[in-house]
C-alpha cells in the first residue's frame, strides 16, 4: 500500500507527531512559539510578553540561576529544571552571568572546611552575592515562575497539538 496520507495511516500518524514535537520544541525555544506555530497567534503574543516581562523581572532583581547543590539534590534539581523551562534564554543568561551554562555548585563550596568557613569560588562568590541581594527572593520567584508558567504553555501546545484543546 506504500504509505498514503489517509487519516489513521502511517504516515499521517507520523507526520502529526513529526508537527506536534516541532510545535513543543518550538514553545521551549521561545515562549508563545508553539501557540504561533500552531494559529494561535493572540495567545501567542500574551503569553510570550508573560514569560519574557516575568523571566527579564526576575533577572533584574537579582534572581538566583538555581544550581544543581549536592546538599539538597531533590529540591535544586527542581529548581534547576523551573529555571530551564524558559528555555534557550535562560541558557545565554546563566553563561553570561556565570560565565558558561554552570549547572552544579562546584564541589569546594558545597563542603565546608575545618575552620567552618565555605571555600570561595568565582561561581560561588557570585551565587552568593546575588542569594544576599535585598531583592533575590522576589528576582528568584520571578524567574522560577516564567520557567514553570511556559513548562506549563508547552504542555498547553501539546493539548492543542492532539484536539484536546482549541
Amino acid at each position: 500500500m506504500g504509505s498514503r496520507d489517509v487519516a489513521g495511516s502511517p504516515a499521517s500518524t507520523e507526520g502529526r507527531h513529526r508537527h506536534l514535537a516541532l510545535a513543543c520544541a518550538l514553545a521551549w525555544a521561545l515562549p508563545g512559539a508553539g501557540h504561533w506555530y500552531l494559529g494561535k497567534r493572540a495567545r501567542a503574543g500574551v503569553f510570550f510578553c508573560l514569560v519574557t516581562l516575568s523571566f527579564v523581572l526576575g533577572a533584574a532583581l537579582h534572581g538566583r540561576f538555581s544550581v544543581r547543590d549536592r546538599r539538597a539534590p531533590l529540591l535544586s534539581t527542581l529548581q534547576v529544571v523551573a529555571c530551564l523551562g524558559t528555555g534557550p534564554l535562560e541558557i545565554v543568561s546563566r553563561s553570561f552571568l556565570y560565565g558558561g551554562p554552570i549547572y552544579f555548585l562546584p564541589e569546594e563550596d558545597s563542603i565546608l572546611t575545618s575552620e567552618g568557613r565555605r571555600p570561595n569560588t568565582p561561581v560561588g562568590r557570585l551565587l552568593r552575592s546575588r542569594n544576599e541581594a535585598r531583592d533575590s527572593a522576589y528576582g528568584t520567584a520571578y524567574l522560577w515562575t516564567a520557567g514553570l508558567m511556559n513548562l506549563l504553555l508547552i504542555l498547553d501546545v501539546f493539548d492543542i497539538g492532539i484536539g484536546r484543546k482549541d
